[in-house]
């Protein structure tokens, strides 16, 4: 017999959001720009390429916050070889409701929805 889940029925995170979030907006570009090289390059040579996220979360002692190490690494091929690129960064994000990640602070994102005034 399963037990209820106390976990919403469809994600909590909103993935498009948090990317955009990450370093302020820098991992979204670094990604793309890893994505696209790696592709041309892949049709270029007629070579695999690769691209790796590595994604590491650690909680921040005495709050309900965690700190999102975000690593981007891609290898792209070469008419000789391979290219290779890694950059790292990090994030400060807050844990809400079912592990909501966000910027801003769960409860201010409750409240900001709360006083919105329907047409304005």
């Amino acid at each position: 017999m399963t037990q209820p889940s106390n976990r919403p029925a469809s994600a909590a995170t909103d993935v498009a959001e948090f990317i955009t979030d990450l370093d302020g907006g820098m991992f979204e570009r670094i990604l793309s720009q890893a994505l696209s090289e790696t592709a041309a390059a892949s049709i270029d040579h007629g070579k695999v390429g690769e691209v790796s996220i590595k994604l590491k979360i650690e909680r921040i002692a005495g709050t309900h916050q965690v700190r999102l190490q975000h690593d981007v690494k891609f290898s792209k091929p070469t008419s000789m070889g391979r290219a290779s690129e890694e950059t790292s960064g990090a994030t400060v994000l807050h844990v809400g409701k079912y592990g909501r990640l966000s910027l801003a602070q769960p409860s201010l994102l409750d409240n900001e929805r709360q006083t919105k005034v329907p047409g304005l």
